[in-house]
């Protein structure tokens, strides 16, 4: 089996406890499978779960919450625990060709790229091979689209490497990498045309991206033209997003990173806030995850770029939105906190927001492309 990170290298990890409840509350579902019951209630334990459409879930709020601990975990232990508990933040999605792709949510504090321990594909095996269930599996066979408008096939292998390839010559510069995407994209599907493509193909092809290098490739995305803000399209985009039930606003303040969080339309004033170093290589790093999360997703290169790109430019936004004057590591990770949690925590959001994206991504683009940015 193979085992595919939405994350790169940098990514690390340490559990604190101290901060370790908001989850086990804000969580929208802890699904447990029946086998865990059953252990669970032989240490004496009952009325903790329910049944829904064929699957369990613990009730809500958390019977074994003790504060800002788990009971179950402090008087048993770690094995103890649920599994869904007990690998949180990873999360791990099975296709049906074998592969597991691991993906981890940023609503946990213990997830940075500066502190705590390195995450290994190593530890990811140990932890995440044979333990998915088939009905939660994802169809994708070993031939998949590349293209789905023209019919171009792509053999899965071949996909692999290309997103992967595509995800390492991303820079950590947010809107850098946001364009440099898009001029990848424009830069395959003038050489992809045709026929079923294969490892040798794509590995011919990444190599010529790697050696057109990050200004040729910048300027295949910056030819758009000038664009004037307020025809962009995001406004009607966000106000949509926004004034949905579960808001950022509602997000922030379910995740306590604030009381009340302020959205407006003013792009201009939004846009002169500086952005500093760290808070760039994160919210990169967002969209580098977002781009090989979309492998687990049966879209089209074309429609996973844009995708990633929509959310690129919702978590931006919200992280400008958050601070004041300038925008710190901090505002990053609040904001990336608050986009997981509505992103993969509500279906309903989910539902909402999403065919939304490649639309938003588009629109961003020309916002980035048109030079009205910092």
């Amino acid at each position: 089996m193979l085992v595919l990170t939405t994350f790169g290298s940098e990514l690390r990890y340490s559990c604190t406890p101290e901060d370790c409840f908001i989850c086990c509350r804000v969580l929208e579902d802890i699904p447990v499978t029946m086998d865990e019951i059953r252990r669970v209630e032989a240490l004496g334990y009952s009325g903790f779960y329910e049944a829904r459409s064929g699957r369990y879930f613990l009730r809500k709020p958390c019977r074994f919450l003790q504060g800002k601990w788990c009971r179950l975990h402090a008087e048993h232990g770690l094995s103890s625990k649920f599994t869904s508990c007990r690998r949180y933040p990873f999360s791990v999605s099975l296709l049906d060709n074998g592969t597991a792709i691991v993906d981890v949510k940023w609503t946990c504090r213990g997830v940075s790229l500066k502190q705590g321990e390195r995450v290994t594909r190593e530890l990811m095996e140990r932890e995440f091979l044979g333990e998915v269930r088939e009905d939660e599996q994802i169809p994708r066979g070993e031939e998949v689209y590349l293209h789905y408008r023209s019919g171009q096939m792509c053999t899965w292998n071949a996909l692999v490497e290309l997103y992967t390839g595509i995800a390492e010559m991303l820079p950590q510069r947010l809107h850098a990498s946001a364009l440099m995407l898009v001029g990848i994209l424009r830069r395959l599907g003038a050489s992809l045309g045709g026929g079923r493509v294969g490892v040798e193909q794509v590995r011919a092809e990444l190599e010529r991206l790697r050696l057109a290098g990050q200004e040729e490739l910048l300027s295949e995305a910056s030819s758009a033209g000038e664009v004037q803000v307020d025809l962009l399209g995001i406004y009607d985009i966000f106000g949509e997003l926004f004034g949905y039930r579960l808001s950022p606003g509602y997000a922030a303040r379910r995740l306590e990173i604030a009381e009340d969080v302020e959205f407006t339309e003013n792009f201009s004033e939004i846009y002169s806030k500086p952005v500093d170093e760290e808070a760039e290589r994160l919210l990169s790093f967002h969209l580098r995850q977002s781009f090989l999360e979309t492998l687990a997703r049966p879209w089209d290169v074309v429609q996973s770029c844009f995708w990633t790109l929509g959310v690129a430019c919702f978590t931006e936004y919200i992280a400008r939105a958050l601070a004041d004057s300038r925008v710190e590591e901090e505002h990053a990770r609040n904001a990336l906190a608050i986009a997981d949690y509505l992103n993969k925590h509500f279906s309903s959001f989910r539902s909402h927001a999403f065919p939304k994206y490649p639309e938003l991504g588009m629109h961003y683009v020309h916002f980035l492309a048109s030079g009205l940015r910092t």
